[in-house]
């Protein structure tokens, strides 16, 4: 009498149609991970250039604007509306003015009737910050959301 049970002919089948489904969703989460993590280095990267552009950047009208604008240039694949910049302009220590801070949100520094900003002189430093949101999500189930931070401080030149 022949054992119904005995082969063991498509028992590697069956464990690849047990695994793979498990494996594929390890996979993906590491995926879905990973953009979260390029998302962060692409937004560093930009404030850097953004830095660089901003401390070579005195005695422009509008230091914030042009330094906004090399910072959505520097990060393409990044939604330019949904990047969130906070600017804080600290002159030198030879000028009795203190630190400026233009809001979260605002793009834009121009100085007094069309002169230069009086807050971005050489000597003095400047900081970006900049906040991007993302979203985890497996297969159109979302696990959170999360805001990625970055911040970048340079001297003027």
């Amino acid at each position: 009498m022949k054992h119904l049970f005995k082969s063991s002919q498509g028992s590697a089948l069956v464990e690849m149609a047990i695994t793979m489904p498990l494996l594929m969703l390890i996979m993906t989460g590491i995926f879905t991970f990973s953009i979260a993590l390029s998302q962060k280095l692409i937004l560093t990267e930009a404030l850097s250039a953004g830095g660089r552009t901003m401390a070579a950047d005195a005695g422009d009208t509008d230091p914030c604007t042009t330094t906004t604008n090399a910072i959505y240039v520097a990060a393409p694949s990044l939604k330019s509306a949904s990047i969130t910049l906070t600017y804080t302009l600290n002159p030198s220590p030879s000028t009795s003015t203190t630190a400026v801070s233009y809001g979260s949100g605002v793009t834009t520094c121009p100085g007094a009737s069309g002169a230069a900003n009086a807050n971005l002189t050489s000597g003095g430093n400047a900081k970006i910050q900049a906040s991007y949101p993302c979203e985890i999500s497996v297969y159109g189930k979302s696990y959170g959301s999360c805001t990625i931070n970055s911040a970048i401080q340079e001297d003027v030149q």
